[in-house]
């Protein structure tokens, strides 16, 4: 009894009857295993150290961190919250918010510069939106002493002017059409604006409360000078080395000036050169100019940053753009395929169309009955069965209609055309095996069989599975008439199968199909009435 379960690609798979049997396989598997057990040399357990059992640690860890990213978005959405508290609840809703406002690439074609520095923008505004904050607060504490309604009046006046500032910045990047130039202004308004920001209200801070109140602690005003170095990381953002060059020129030039008027009074002892230079040198030029290095430092740090994931994007750019293109090509040669295989499958009537379904139910019945007489598994008949059919059954599936009108496909489309793309690797097998059966039967009956012309028959899917099926083909051929034979008869028919066409099969298969050749006939007649 055969039990072996097989899938629709092994009937592709040529069987060699010249290869040696399982047995002696195995046999001389395991002499090759006894032979290397005997002169491999057993090496002793390397005992793991405390920095291994580290890196598997970290390698374990990135290899979850690896699996998790594999997993479908959509499949973990409705259990993310499943067996969770609400507290844990409220923090993935509040994760998920974050990422929603601050993610860059969230639902963006990275190919299109318009959507992608659009994106940019509403992220960068987001931004500011907290930093405004932030600035207020800045502002507010400084709000102390004699002064304290024109501090007040100060603060109002920044809110005013961040309040309109915002609106003018959302109005231009929201404003219909979106168009690169109209995204660009957001962007350098967006620019200038947080750097202007940030040193207004360090000047203020310095301004209100003069000299650092607490020597040897980390004052409001030291704070308020590091708001200005964190205005040109959220700058950095934006990726863009030439909006960077610019702000971070003009930062300089505006940072050198408030050293030299806010930061330290250098205007006070102008008077004269000596003078100046009296009260510059020591600590105060010292300062002066570590302030300047850092800045210049910190300044290429984040044009580096900038510049190198630009020439990321480029490339990465560059390798999506050569996706698409296969893409396209790809979409484009399945669709001829399947074009291919409908023409076909073409006759030239519908009545035609029947006789061919009612054929192929025919064969596909008695092919599953000879599978069953020849002791496979029900299994393996359904599969033998619906291979014979898949033809018919399957064509209509084999349409790319649905993706005509898309010019970007996703994961789910490349995965739906790859499942209809095999449906249609295997019809070609199959229709390839129906010619099989109509070349031998031809050439058989116009006496141009030679050898050559069956060994290149017994070539072409010469497994069992497939000669079940032709031999079944080849009977239903044989009882139906054709353009260069009449129909035979069920004797004539089973004669010229054991005498003209036994050099196509395995023994056994004959031997069945003979045995049992009442009940195919009785298949066969059955089917035909309907």
């Amino acid at each position: 009894m055969d039990n072996r379960e097989k899938t629709l690609d092994e009937f592709f798979r040529k069987n060699d009857s010249q290869k040696k049997r399982r047995g002696d396989k195995r046999e001389e598997k395991n002499k090759v295993d006894e032979y290397l057990a005997s002169v491999a040399v057993e090496k002793p357990v390397k005992k793991k150290t405390g920095l291994d059992k580290f890196v598997d640690f970290f390698r374990i860890t990135s290899f979850k961190n690896r699996f998790d990213e594999n997993k479908v978005q959509a499949n973990q959405k409705p259990y993310a919250s499943e067996g969770k508290g609400k507290l844990a609840v409220f923090w993935l809703k509040l994760k998920n918010f974050f990422i929603r406002k601050f993610s860059f690439e969230a639902g963006v074609d990275i190919l299109d510069e318009t959507s992608v520095l659009f994106r940019k923008n509403l992220v960068i505004r987001n931004i500011l939106w907290i930093t405004n904050l932030v600035f207020l607060i800045f502002i507010l504490m400084a709000t102390e002493g004699t002064n304290l309604k024109v501090n007040l009046i100060v603060a109002f006046g920044f809110g005013i002017v961040m309040f309109f500032t915002n609106q003018t910045i959302r109005k231009i990047i929201l404003q219909e059409p979106k168009t690169l130039q109209k995204q660009q202004i957001g962007e350098y308004i967006s620019g200038f604006y947080i750097l202007l920001m940030a040193i207004s209200v360090y000047i203020k801070l310095r301004v209100t409360l003069g000299q650092d109140p607490a020597i040897g602690y980390f004052s409001i005003t030291q704070a308020g000078y590091a708001l200005i170095y964190f205005a040109l990381v959220v700058l950095a953002l934006y990726q863009d080395p030439k909006l960077l060059s610019l702000i971070f020129k003009v930062a300089l030039i505006l940072m050198t000036i408030i050293h030299v008027t806010i930061l330290y009074d250098v205007y006070s002892y102008a008077s004269s050169f000596s003078e100046m230079w009296n009260y510059l040198k020591g600590p105060v030029i010292t300062d002066i100019i570590l302030r300047t290095i850092v800045l210049l430092v910190f300044v290429l740090a984040l044009y580096s940053t900038a510049k190198i994931s630009e020439d990321m994007n480029s490339k990465r750019k560059a390798e999506l753009v050569k996706r698409r293109t296969m893409e396209k090509d790809f979409k484009e040669v399945v669709s001829d395929v399947f074009d291919v295989i409908g023409v076909y499958k073409l006759r030239s009537d519908e009545h035609q169309e029947k006789l061919q379904e009612k054929s192929t139910r025919r064969i596909a019945d008695m092919a599953a009955k000879l599978g069953n007489y020849l002791g496979y598994s029900p299994k393996l008949c359904k599969e033998i069965f619906d291979f014979s059919t898949i033809h018919i059954d399957k064509r209509d599936l084999l349409s790319l209609s649905d993706y005509d009108n898309k010019e970007v496909l996703d994961e789910s489309d490349f995965r739906k055309i790859r499942e209809k793309t095999i449906i249609g690797s295997v019809i070609i097998k199959r229709l390839q095996l129906e010619k099989k059966g109509e070349d031998i039967v031809r050439s058989h009956f116009e006496k141009t069989a030679d050898q050559d012309f069956i060994k290149e028959m017994n070539q072409v899917q010469n497994n069992r599975e497939s000669q079940v099926i032709l031999l079944c083909q080849m009977y239903d051929i044989l009882r139906q008439p054709r353009n260069y034979k009449r129909e035979l008869r069920h004797s004539r028919a089973m004669d010229l199968l054991q005498l003209e066409f036994h050099p196509y099969f395995d023994p056994q298969i004959i031997d069945r199909f003979v045995k049992y050749s009442d009940d195919f006939e009785a298949i066969y007649y059955r089917l035909s009435q309907e």
